[in-house]
């Protein structure tokens, strides 16, 4: 996974670049590793676009995450710590695990399959792109001189 530091959004026209296309053969976990990390901004930019106009079309699912994310921001930020609920004491995991299984049936009853289907689809992108995409000398060589970077300064630090 990249460090938030290296999130960067590279240019649309070298992201696209329809002549650099390629069946991968040997190297394909190298490529997907390399392109994962070179490309990170515009990868969360494209699945982003895409759950946005997912949650868009859909205003009852955009309202019910909201207020799913507005109860979670509650529970974890607000209200720090274990609940007493009568006879049971909720920690923290279990209120996360409640939210989350809550989370799955209020977005399964109010979009279907909508938001989990654009979501593998958008991933599935995203993974096609980064087999299949051959990278210029020149990324690759920003990508090591980045790399070489990143190793100095933990080193420093």
């Amino acid at each position: 996974m990249p460090s938030k530091d290296s999130i960067k959004v590279q240019p649309w026209n070298d992201f696209i670049e329809w002549g650099r296309y390629s069946i991968p053969g040997n190297q394909i976990t190298t490529r997907m590793e390399d392109n994962l990390n070179f490309y990170s901004g515009n990868y969360l930019i494209i699945v982003a676009v895409v759950l946005l106009l997912t949650l868009f079309t859909n205003i009852n699912l955009l309202v019910s995450i909201l207020l799913l994310g507005g109860i979670g921001y509650y529970l974890f930020v607000v209200q720090k710590g274990d609940k007493n609920i009568g006879f049971a004491v909720l920690t923290p995991l279990i209120q996360m695990v409640i939210l989350g299984v809550v989370s799955v049936v209020v977005v399964y009853k109010l979009s279907g399959l909508t938001l989990f289907y654009t979501t593998l689809i958008s991933l599935l992108f995203v993974l096609a792109h980064s087999a299949f995409k051959m990278r210029n000398l020149k990324n690759k060589a920003s990508n090591v001189i980045n790399g070489i970077k990143n190793d100095l300064k933990n080193e420093l630090n």
